[in-house]
């Protein structure tokens, strides 16, 4: 009898172990994905200011933004000569990508959404009913 008991014991031990290494197995693999995945941009990589184009039915429109991240929140503004200076509300960043709408002072607001790749950012944007592309680059080294 002293013998069975020291073997379901020793079985309920071992069944613990295991599902304490199985845990142990998956917090690491969802630690280490990323890495593996290629991992998310630095908040330092986006700070700063962006020379950007903005293209909408064969019109180009060139201007700068400039981008602050407070983890994944984000603060900025975009200025060109079609719609003067617009701040950003709502600004989104995670995972590499960007979401926002800036808003203007003489123009209608301004969706945007994009992406954070090989160093700089691109995506879609949607304004006064249309949608267009935009694209930018770092204006010199970023803080």
């Amino acid at each position: 009898m002293d013998s069975a008991c020291v073997l379901m014991s020793t079985r309920g031990f071992m069944r613990h172990n295991k599902v304490l290494v199985e845990i142990a197995i998956a917090c690491a693999a969802l630690w280490y994905c990323p890495i593996a995945l290629g991992q998310n941009a630095t908040t330092d990589s986006l700070n700063g200011i962006w020379t950007v184009t903005f293209t909408i039915q064969g019109q180009t429109v060139s201007g700068q933004m400039s981008f602050q991240t407070h983890g994944e929140k984000l603060d900025g503004s975009v200025e060109t000569k079609h719609t003067g200076r617009g701040k950003l509300n709502g600004g989104a960043w995670s995972h590499n990508k960007i979401s926002g709408i800036y808003v203007f002072e003489s123009h209608e607001a301004i969706a945007i959404a994009g992406e954070f790749k090989e160093g700089n950012l691109a995506g879609v944007f949607r304004t006064e009913g249309l949608d267009g592309k935009w694209e930018a680059v770092p204006t010199g080294p970023q803080p």
